[in-house]
Formats: structure tokens, C-alpha cells, sequence
């Protein structure tokens, strides 16, 4: 995809915040240009997907019916999948002794070679929080009680990083093709802004060490940025959105300094439940996966392209009943999906591949 004229703007800066916690910041190029191509609403078309049934999210999620101990979920509409705890995740609201690395509220998690990123935004902090980078050997080496009990002190292949600022918290995704984890730095509460800024992270020092900011309008109209974020093999960036009850679905490409946004043409009817908690990409079928709690539908991320060639049969859809927060989904290189949930903070392989 080529990419329009620009003009950046270059501010490095790494500050500390006024608040009782110090955070940090990335270096900024700010894209001066309107990221999106333009469009028409004649050109968009309404894709029916019958098949997906909403699903409201409960007051107040589930927890695990075994805190400590190997857990199933179970679809019960759709698709059949079947989930089984493969993680339990440290449960500590002080890890390192610090009131600040509360590690109870997982928001996203990523997956690059060997080690798993999981992004953590503890509610008192309000749009800031910190990765963890778990080596997945350690983890598999654990006992599931030894894994939740652990990071209450220094623990061998894991390590804490520095509080930052994550707005929502729910994008973190590996880019395969850069190497590189991107998130957005979105408000915690969500509320659209005029400016949009995705921050790559740093996979040792585990803080942003780049960022692009840039705005979106179309013909004049602010586009809001995402909250959730994947990458197929090619590099492309996903989010989704919701516009007048319908999927919007986007497809971004980065430069080393900038980024050029597509809406897909087609938008798709139905909705899979009250929350964005999530997008999955999985390259082992070029699938995208958009999640809800307890509601995924997913489609073939190839059909986005152009004017879009997406049928009613290329959505697949599964609803589950465990009332708990779905938080993000990711895959391994088999097909095989983790689901990353909370209450308590686990990660939950498909017992097949997708």
C-alpha cells in the first residue's frame, strides 16, 4: 500500500508523571497528514450475518469455579470450541512488593518466540500500567499454584516493567513482520479523541520506545481510533469498531514513521456483544477473530480487501456460557487459540486448531 505525502514532526521525550506513580513515554512522530482514505458511505455495503447472537455482558463477570486449578469452557452454540486452562497467571495485587504492580486485572497479551506479554492496568491508576514478560519455559516448567503464587518476590523468567501510560489497556499484539509489540495509547475510558497514537514497545525494556501519532477524517468527519489491535504475517494492523450498532472493520499499514488507514467496504450487520474486549489474528487459517465476552465471530481476513468479497458462509460464530471477561485472544503457530481471562488471571488454550 502506498502511502500519501506527510509531514512529521519529531518530539523525543521521556517524562514523569505528576501522579504518585512515575511513568514513561516514547519518542513521537507526529503525522501530519489525514491517515485514511477517503470514502463514500454510497460505497459501503451491509453484510447480513444471522448466525451471531448478541450477548450482553453481565453486571459482574464470573470467577473461575477452580481458582487453582485447570478450568474448562465449553461453547454452547456455533462453532464447538473447548478451552482448558494452559496458564495460571501470578494473582498478587503487590508483585515485586509494589502496590503499583497490581497483577490481578490482565487487559491483553502477545505472544514473540519464547516469552508471553501479558499488559496489566490496574483500575487505580487510570490509563497507566506495565508488562509483564513471562518466558513461556518457565511457565511450562511450573505448577499451576507455583505459577499464580509466584512475582510476590524477583522470579526467575519473569520480569516486571516500568509503569507507563496504556489508556484502556486492551491492544497488545506482536507485528511479525517489524518483530516489534504495538498497542494503542488510547483514553482509559475509551472516549474518542482527535489524535490517535499507536506506541511500539520494547520487548526487553518492556516501555514504549516509539510512537506515531496521527488523526483521521473522512471528508472532514473524526474517525476514532481503535481499541483493539492485531497483525497478520504480512504486517497489516486490524481494529474494529461499532457504528450505529454495525462492525466497521480497519486495516492499517505502518511506516517507520507514519501509518495509512483503510476501512473495509463491506461492515457487517450483527454485533457479537455489549464490549470490543478483543481481535485475534490466527495465520494459521488467515482468519480474523472479533471477541466479545462469551461471543466470537471471525472471517477471513483476505475477503477485506477491495471492495470486499465476503459472503453470510464465511462468518463462523460461537457463543459460550461462562459469564467471564473474555480479555484477548491470540494464537500459536499450530492454530491452537489462548484465551487470556481474569477472576483469576489465566490463559486458556483450544483443546483443537483453528
Amino acid at each position: 500500500m502506498k502511502f500519501g505525502r506527510f509531514t512529521v514532526g519529531f518530539a523525543a521525550a521521556i517524562l514523569l508523571g505528576t501522579s504518585v506513580v512515575g511513568t514513561v513515554d516514547a519518542a513521537t512522530y507526529v503525522q501530519r497528514s489525514n491517515a485514511l482514505s477517503q470514502y463514500s458511505g454510497a460505497s459501503l455495503r451491509l453484510l447480513n450475518n444471522p448466525q451471531i447472537q448478541f450477548v450482553k455482558a453481565s453486571s459482574n463477570y464470573g470467577w473461575s469455579p477452580n481458582s487453582s486449578g485447570r478450568t474448562t469452557i465449553k461453547s454452547v452454540h456455533g462453532t464447538h470450541w473447548t478451552l482448558k486452562t494452559k496458564y495460571l497467571l501470578p494473582n498478587t495485587h503487590m508483585a515485586l512488593g509494589k502496590s503499583s504492580r497490581d497483577v490481578t486485572n490482565p487487559q491483553a497479551a502477545a505472544f514473540s518466540g519464547k516469552y508471553l506479554f501479558v499488559l496489566y492496568a490496574p483500575h487505580q491508576f487510570h490509563g497507566k500500567g506495565f508488562v509483564v514478560r513471562y518466558n513461556r519455559g518457565t511457565l511450562d516448567h511450573m505448577s499451576l499454584t507455583k505459577a499464580q503464587d509466584s512475582l510476590t518476590k524477583q522470579t526467575s523468567g519473569m520480569k516486571v516493567g516500568p509503569m507507563f501510560n496504556v489508556g484502556h489497556g486492551q491492544s497488545l499484539a506482536y507485528n511479525k513482520k517489524q518483530h516489534s509489540i504495538w498497542m494503542w495509547r488510547d483514553r482509559a475510558d475509551m472516549k474518542p479523541t482527535a489524535w490517535s497514537t499507536l506506541q511500539r514497545i520494547s520487548m526487553s525494556s518492556l516501555k514504549p520506545n516509539k510512537a506515531i501519532k496521527f488523526h483521521m477524517t473522512n471528508h472532514g468527519a473524526m474517525v476514532p481510533a481503535g481499541h483493539d489491535l492485531t497483525f497478520d504475517n504480512a504486517g497489516n494492523a486490524y481494529w474494529w469498531g461499532i457504528s450505529s450498532g454495525h462492525f466497521k472493520i480497519y486495516k492499517g499499514r505502518l511506516g517507520s514513521r507514519s501509518i495509512h488507514v483503510r476501512l473495509a467496504k463491506q461492515q457487517l450487520r450483527k454485533q457479537t456483544g455489549t464490549h470490543q474486549q478483543a481481535m485475534g489474528y490466527n495465520p494459521h487459517n488467515g482468519r480474523l477473530y472479533l471477541v466479545s465476552d462469551d461471543s466470537i465471530q471471525t472471517l477471513p481476513a483476505r475477503k477485506l480487501n477491495g471492495r470486499g468479497t465476503l459472503r453470510p458462509s464465511d462468518i463462523k460464530y460461537t457463543r459460550f456460557n461462562s459469564h467471564r471477561e473474555f480479555e484477548s485472544m491470540i494464537f500459536d503457530g499450530s492454530g491452537h487459540a489462548l484465551l487470556l481471562s481474569n477472576r483469576n488471571p489465566e490463559l486458556l488454550r483450544s483443546l483443537k486448531s483453528y
